[in-house]
């Protein structure tokens, strides 16, 4: 394929610290957009929330793709000029609001656009990303956005002092990774170059990241003065090729079989196509037969492809928690049940989801001399738990809500199965779905943090061996039998107790 002109386009990446507020502030973001000739901007910090969507929905001059993510905390948003030759082939947001990929044509040639947020209280957000791009990106990989850390301290900051950064680490993989390097070091390598003011420092967290093979299409690059953040917009000049041969990335070839006029999902927490190709890869590439037309075989084979089609359906059983019985279908195979690989790839998101509210409890001054009391272990088979006893076992980490995928505690009580004549208070828990695990670790969890609240105690939990360990004074041990039978009460769940004498 012959490149047929080469032009150039205007990109600009700005964290504005919110556009909501005040009502005006989206309004001078984009005047502000208007006098630096942007043609593609990333947003970064939109604080866009369930309720507030609608601000990006109908942009004059502008098409708008955008994350939408509760509490309001984050938010990205990846603006394209009307007047650009823009073709739109698909895009993924971030099951927490931290990114959105843009797969599109710009003259012609495809282009993968990344915007990112890096919150400093997400510290997995660039892992996701690098392993969804490892897999997806093609065409010319633009990345860029606040990364919320310096690439070099005596480079980058006003002040040089080297304190170790785990954030700056964690970069430096994402962009080794992925073979990307720095346009603003790659063109102003002597400049400084800061993008941000906090207090009486400065520092450079807005950046421009090219793949090696591309870098000689950044032209210049130059950080513009503001009135709206506190952080300033970076504008790239890259070269494009014109092309008139189209050429499509492998994630959207199943995606023409999708209607087009379908309207847009705007729930908070979508499935992502990043979860999609990590559960997929987890799949056991065993040979047994599993209900539904599609085998793991299939899947994993063509694992990019499928994300799309898999996020609509995932994300329409979110939108509209509902889970059809045949998506439930399994059978039992000796001491498990065995599913579909749509319902393994869907529970096992959910899974990963749920676990991000598991930590062992800490107790800030051990209790020593404590008798080996007690192991206690769940009962083998089938096991069943209270679904209100689920929905409070996560009020334990209400400060995680901000920063992990919401779990959809909603959708699970159409995945599990009801006991009959419970009134769908008791579900079932089935060996073999990937939820059963997280669900009895989420309630051992809960159990240990009831134990290590007593005094003259103390609990330890193997999550591998599904198992408490429980230490506890002489004058505390009826106690603590009544507290786990009073749990098994609460919760539904049945356990096995090994006393050490």
């Amino acid at each position: 394929m012959m490149p047929q002109e080469k032009t150039s386009l205007r990109f600009v990446t700005w964290n504005t610290n919110g556009i909501r507020s005040p009502d005006e502030k989206f309004a001078h973001v984009l005047h502000s957009l208007s006098k630096l000739q942007a043609d593609i901007v990333f947003i970064q910090e939109t604080r866009v929330g369930p309720n507030s969507y609608h601000i990006l929905t109908d942009v004059k001059d502008w098409k708008v793709y955008f994350t939408v993510h509760s509490p309001k905390s984050k938010g990205v948003a990846i603006l394209i000029k009307n007047n650009v030759p823009f073709e739109y082939i698909c895009h993924d947001e971030d099951c927490s609001g931290g990114y959105i990929v843009l797969f599109c044509h710009l003259y012609g040639e495809l282009h993968t656009l990344v915007n990112v947020y890096n919150h400093k209280a997400d510290r997995r957000v660039l892992g996701r990303l690098k392993e969804y791009l490892m897999e997806t990106a093609e065409g010319v990989l633009v990345v860029g956005g606040d990364f919320n850390t310096v690439l070099h301290p005596s480079f980058d900051r006003s002040s040089s002092t080297l304190r170790p950064s785990t954030f700056r680490d964690v970069l430096e993989d994402f962009t080794a990774s992925l073979n990307l390097r720095d346009t603003w070091s790659y063109l102003r390598y002597a400049d400084e170059g800061f993008t941000r003011s906090q207090n009486e420092s400065q520092s450079r967290i807005d950046m421009f990241f090219l793949h090696k093979d591309t870098l000689v299409r950044a032209r210049n690059i130059t950080v513009q003065g503001n009135v709206i953040s506190d952080h300033n917009p970076v504008v790239l000049e890259l070269e494009v090729q014109q092309q008139t041969e189209k050429t499509f990335p492998k994630v959207s070839l199943l995606f023409k079989q999708i209607p087009n006029n379908r309207r847009p999902n705007r729930i908070p927490g979508k499935i992502s196509g990043a979860e999609i190709l990590g559960a997929i890869k987890t799949l056991a590439d065993s040979q047994e037969q599993r209900p539904g037309e599609k085998q793991v075989g299939y899947y994993k084979s063509h694992r990019c492809p499928v994300t799309e089609s898999l996020k609509i359906t995932y994300n329409n059983m979110l939108k509209t928690n509902h889970v059809s019985e045949a998506f439930k279908e399994s059978y039992p195979s000796r001491d498990r049940y065995v599913f579909s690989a749509e319902y393994l790839i869907f529970s096992q998101i959910l899974a990963k989801r749920l676990s991000a509210y598991i930590s062992p409890y800490i107790k800030e001054k051990p209790e020593k001399n404590l008798d080996k009391f007690l192991t206690v272990t769940f009962e083998k088979g089938i096991q069943e738990i209270k679904f209100s006893f689920l929905e409070t076992s996560r009020e334990l980490h209400k400060d995680l809500r901000s920063f992990v995928p919401p779990t959809m505690f909603r959708i699970l009580g159409c995945l599990l199965p009801e006991v009959q004549g419970s009134s769908g208070e008791v579900r079932h828990l089935l060996p073999g779905c990937p939820l059963t695990s997280t669900i009895l670790n989420l309630a051992l969890n809960k159990l240990d943090w009831i134990i290590n609240s007593e005094k003259k105690c103390r609990s330890s939990v193997c999550f591998h061996r599904q198992a408490l360990l429980i230490h506890a004074h002489q004058s505390k041990q009826e106690r603590v039998v009544w507290l786990i039978e009073k749990f098994q009460e609460e919760s539904g769940i049945k356990f096995q107790k090994q006393f050490h004498r």
